[in-house]
């Protein structure tokens, strides 16, 4: 069995795992991002990782899922947010394989995700998918035929910036954007997604006006997604698929935007993997960049 190191990188905390050469993690961890610090920071904590793990593990490559529009195929970080400093421009393979002289792969978050629900998860034996992730902001990947459409500039997917009413697509319809209109107009000390559906539960009047109002704006992103791509199903992940009734509610919400056509052939999910899916995703690169390794 050949063994892979795999590593998810967010602003505020790195997940990192070992995975087999059957795309199952048998070792999983976290540790807080020092993205505040820098990006050159956070892939130093990962060559401490890596090394600390080797010890253990007879590693053969590593496999990165990051925030950020990353080139999947030299490793440059082409823009991210102000959560990690100092990362555009960084190359993740060049920096990390001077250090570790293992084979390294690196591809967008978002994009590793659509690969590990295509592979294991939601859209298994699917030709077509799109997936979104609903959170902080929202992101989206594109595969066609098993392959991931990463577009020119390696931001195909960002969904999240489409103008919906004249206005960012994620600035209305993310988890952040609803929590924010709660603690206005509710509760200042309201603090998750999870707070506010706990009050639309309750029937608290406020809280069904701005969860119906969250689901119409996202609902409204993903018909038009359905027009324009009529893929054979929407993945959707991020915190907010935790909630047992969400892919129910949504469709409520969905299916009165799409014509009779797209009603029979529009199918969303949720995602399978939650927290693992980048990990996992990014291995599934890995062997697409390495087919040595299949």
């Amino acid at each position: 069995m050949r063994y892979f190191f795999v590593f998810d990188i967010g602003g505020t905390e790195i997940k990192y795992g070992v995975i087999n050469s059957n795309g199952d993690l048998v070792a999983k961890d976290r540790m807080p991002s020092r993205g505040s610090l820098g990006g050159k920071f956070i892939l130093d904590d990962i060559t401490t990782v890596t090394r600390l793990l080797k010890l253990s593990y007879p590693v053969e490559g590593i496999a990165i899922s990051s925030a950020g529009v990353i080139n999947s195929d030299t490793g440059e970080v082409l823009s991210a947010t102000n959560a990690i400093q100092d990362y555009i421009g960084m190359n993740i393979i060049t920096y990390l394989h001077t250090r570790l002289n293992l084979p390294i792969s690196v591809m967008n978050d978002v994009n590793s995700m659509a690969l590990c629900e295509y592979h294991k998860g939601a859209a298994m034996d699917s030709k077509s998918m799109v997936a979104l992730t609903v959170g902080t902001g929202i992101g989206g990947a594109i595969l066609i035929n098993g392959q991931l459409l990463q577009g020119q500039g390696y931001s195909a997917g960002e969904f999240g910036l489409m103008r919906i009413e004249s206005k960012e697509y994620e600035t209305i319809a993310s988890t952040s954007s609803l929590v924010r209109l709660a603690q206005k107009r509710i509760d200042e000390t309201i603090q998750t997604g999870i707070d506010v559906f706990r009050l639309y539960d309750s029937n608290h009047p406020v809280a069904i006006e701005l969860v119906n109002q969250f689901y119409d704006y996202l609902s409204i992103g993903i018909a038009n997604i359905a027009y324009a791509f009529n893929p054979e199903i929407i993945v959707i992940g991020g915190g907010i698929t935790g909630r047992s009734t969400f892919i129910t509610e949504l469709n409520k919400f969905v299916i009165p935007k799409l014509n009779d056509h797209l009603q029979k052939h529009t199918n969303i999910k949720a995602a399978t993997f939650k927290n693992d899916a980048g990990m996992i995703g990014a291995f599934y690169h890995f062997l697409n960049q390495h087919p040595q390794y299949k």
